[in-house]
């Protein structure tokens, strides 16, 4: 028995029909505007990631490096504390610190930048000196950092702190004290990002204000400090002398003493 031949269609005619059958398909997919839209979408991930980046990653890259460098700051004043003292105490005539300092600060000494006011009460007199200690300062986003009167004392926005103390010193046992002062009396400015040399040396001559050593016995003291880092030296003194700050009047309450010594000591400083 053989089979309808008309219900069956011929191999020509189904070979025309499938490039009709594709391009209907292909006209009515939507995997075309599907792709498109998946690129968008990846191309504004793509474009957020980069400004989160450049708006967070590269402000935060460079705090980190800034506090990086401020911190390498820090240790070079920390010799130049050590060299200021070698030459304020004649035990070297010259001494070269070299201090790496960062773009966008700046290094300056002021022989007008600290001064520390002494009263001294003693045999029935009042004897009241204003010593003008000036200082070596490097200024950047992060802070400040000084040597001023031999310390090394650090600013940020949230206050200052004192990183090495001066020669200022309370025997409470005997009641002695003793007060080294290390004036700097020259002025110069370098802007930072590189090595900056700074020279220290005595001049040899006289500008005290005490005949050094100055000795008083049996009295009392009165301390006050105009620095941009007087919170650190008024936490300090209160520490080393058992003493307290009037916040009205930025003297210290009254320090008992046997017997005062002050000795001044004076450098100058340059920049190379």
């Amino acid at each position: 028995m053989k089979r309808n031949s008309s219900k069956k269609e011929s191999k020509n005619v189904r070979h025309l029909r499938r490039p009709f059958r594709s391009v209907g398909l292909t006209i009515e997919s939507n995997r075309a505007v599907s792709e498109v839209i998946g690129y968008v979408i990846i191309f504004g991930i793509v474009m957020l990631a980069i400004g989160t980046i450049y708006a967070v990653g590269f402000p935060l890259l460079q705090s980190s490096k800034d506090a990086t460098q401020f911190q390498s700051i820090e240790q070079g004043f920390l010799i130049l504390q050590t060299d200021l003292f070698k030459v304020a105490l004649d035990q070297a005539p010259v001494r070269t610190t070299k201090l790496g300092t960062a773009e966008g600060g700046s290094l300056r000494s002021d022989p007008d930048a600290c001064n520390l006011t002494i009263e001294i009460i003693h045999s029935g007199t009042v004897d009241n000196h204003t010593i003008v200690m000036g200082n070596i300062e490097f200024n950047s986003r992060v802070g400040s950092v000084a040597c001023e009167n031999g310390a090394v004392v650090v600013k940020y926005q949230s206050g200052s702190i004192m990183r090495s103390k001066p020669r200022m010193f309370n025997s409470t046992d005997q009641g002695d004290i003793l007060f080294s002062l290390v004036k700097i009396n020259d002025s110069f400015s370098s802007r930072g990002g590189g090595i900056a040399q700074v020279t220290i040396s005595n001049p040899r001559f006289n500008e005290s204000v005490f005949n050094t050593p100055a000795v008083y016995q049996n009295g009392k003291l009165r301390l006050k400090v105009d620095s941009v880092y007087s919170d650190a030296w008024e936490r300090f003194i209160s520490d080393e002398f058992n003493t307290m700050f009037d916040p009205t009047t930025g003297w210290s309450v009254d320090i008992p003493f046997k017997k005062l010594v002050i000795v001044e000591y004076i450098v100058s400083v340059d920049v190379g």
